[in-house]
């Protein structure tokens, strides 16, 4: 019996919402378990428990970036030889993947356990701090490392035509990473470790359902032995697709870097917890979109792949519109309802709420036109374009970004680090807008202008 191609089903707009609700879910999910997290800490061990939490984000970003480096860089490849109907290919590619996910992934964990006092206090941690970011690192490094497996092959099992599979696997493992760590920090008092031996126990179910999911019979792709030798023309082109993600997320790592030392020296250990409770909104906001372009990712990159460049911008231009309302709601959310909301993780250390939640709508300000930006970027990689991607990448983290962090404070002080945000936001998404714009004119289509109303425009332009 033949599997019905997903990808040709239905409308772009149901494949669209199809692909990216278990993603948006899932990422949420994950949301979820951040804001959890940092509620227990913050109402069990205090400020400094989030601090020690917040500080830790360089090295976990680490993670991240080796795991989009090969997971969506494998991804986005697989994407594309299945649109050229090239199966072997695909699974080819998707066990190298594997191969080179669990080599990175322990790999990293190896380092930064040998190094681990040094790179906690070169993030930022204060003596205070300190010991609070290594209870939870120490126990936490594990779980990382098989998030980063994990996540990197669940791309595997959206792009094979499974979004709800990969959706469950997602939910698996924060619902029990959320239900293991409220008893260890609520009910057992376990603090830093309670929260760090949740991750660990949610990430181990993630991992176990991914694998048990592509040995099944339910899925039409397999892992295949033969297919963990490593291959040099695989590698490679999945690096350069990866590369864009990977560049980001460690330029992401240096910026949160630069951005604690900021935070700690115009604000104190505060000041990183305020940051966190941000962050741990934010999450909320970002990660939905973050699912979205999940979604929209694999529908791209079949499209490009079977000559449907069409089909690629209309996804893309429908994936910015649906972000840009869910934007503009958590905007108006996190404007109005700042104190309140912040208010949840600490509501007894009146400085703290001060700073979370004016650094809160200062972070936001730009939340309205921000999917441009995270579109822009998940186009151009989708497509094997990875110049554009990485130049997109590059913009806001590190040519905008990090100069900001250094130069307002300079004349803002800690405001200056919360309002770097905000101009960094608004002109890589401008960038972003003029990229999309010129690459979406070659197949005569615009941007922000919906393709019937571009064509009934052309079409009277033309009758003049």
């Amino acid at each position: 019996m033949k599997n019905k191609n997903p990808f040709l089903s239905t409308s772009l707009s149901r494949l669209l919402f199809k692909f990216s609700a278990p993603a948006v879910a899932g990422m949420i999910a994950g949301a979820l378990y951040n804001i959890i997290a940092r509620l227990l800490i913050g109402n069990d061990v205090g400020p400094l428990g989030i601090a020690g939490i917040t500080v830790t984000f360089p090295l976990v970003i680490l993670y991240m970036a080796f795991s989009a480096f090969m997971g969506v860089g494998g991804n986005a490849l697989f994407s594309i030889y299945l649109g050229k109907k090239d199966i072997d290919k695909a699974e080819n590619i998707m066990g190298n993947t594997l191969v080179m996910l669990t080599l990175v992934s322990v790999g990293v964990s190896v380092i930064l356990f040998a190094f681990l006092d040094k790179a906690l206090v070169l993030v930022g941690a204060s003596p205070d701090v300190l010991p609070y970011a290594k209870e939870y690192m120490d126990i936490a490094m594990v779980g990382f490392s098989i998030w980063g497996i994990g996540a990197g092959m669940n791309h595997f099992i959206r792009s094979s035509g499974y979004p709800k599979t990969a959706l469950v696997t997602q939910i698996v493992g924060n619902l029990v990473n959320i239900i293991v760590g409220i008893l260890f920090v609520y009910y057992f008092h376990w603090g830093m470790k309670g929260v760090a031996w949740a991750s660990v126990i949610g990430q181990c179910f993630s991992a176990g359902w991914i694998i048990y999911f592509f040995l099944s019979k339910k899925s039409p792709y397999k892992i295949r032995i033969k297919n963990f030798v490593l291959k040099t023309d695989i590698i490679l082109a999945m690096s350069a697709i990866g590369i864009s993600q990977f560049v980001f997320q460690i330029s992401s790592s240096l910026l949160n870097f630069i951005l604690n030392r900021s935070l700690v020296h115009y604000g104190g250990d505060i000041a990183l917890a305020a940051i966190g409770i941000v962050m741990s909104i934010n999450s909320m906001i970002i990660f939905t979109i973050l699912g979205i372009s999940q979604g929209t990712q694999p529908l791209i990159g079949y499209n490009y792949g079977a000559k449907h460049f069409s089909n690629a911008i209309q996804t893309t231009k429908m994936a910015i519109r649906w972000s840009s309302i869910i934007l503009i709601l958590g905007f108006l959310i996190t404007e109005i309802f700042a104190v309140p909301v912040v208010k949840l993780f600490n509501s007894t250390n009146a400085e703290l709420i001060n700073i979370a939640a004016r650094g809160l709508r200062f972070v936001n300000f730009m939340l309205p036109i921000i999917s441009l930006h995270i579109f822009g970027s998940t186009y151009f990689q989708a497509i094997n374009k990875p110049v554009q991607a990485t130049i997109l990448s590059l913009t806001r983290q590190v040519l905008l970004l990090i100069p900001f962090v250094l130069i307002l404070p300079l004349f803002f002080g800690l405001d200056g680090v919360f309002l770097a945000t905000t101009f960094a936001d608004f002109f890589a998404c401008l960038i972003s807008a003029l990229l999309l714009h010129h690459y979406f004119h070659k197949y005569n289509q615009t941007l922000l202008i919906p393709s019937k109303l571009h064509k009934k425009i052309k079409y009277f332009r033309e009758l003049e």
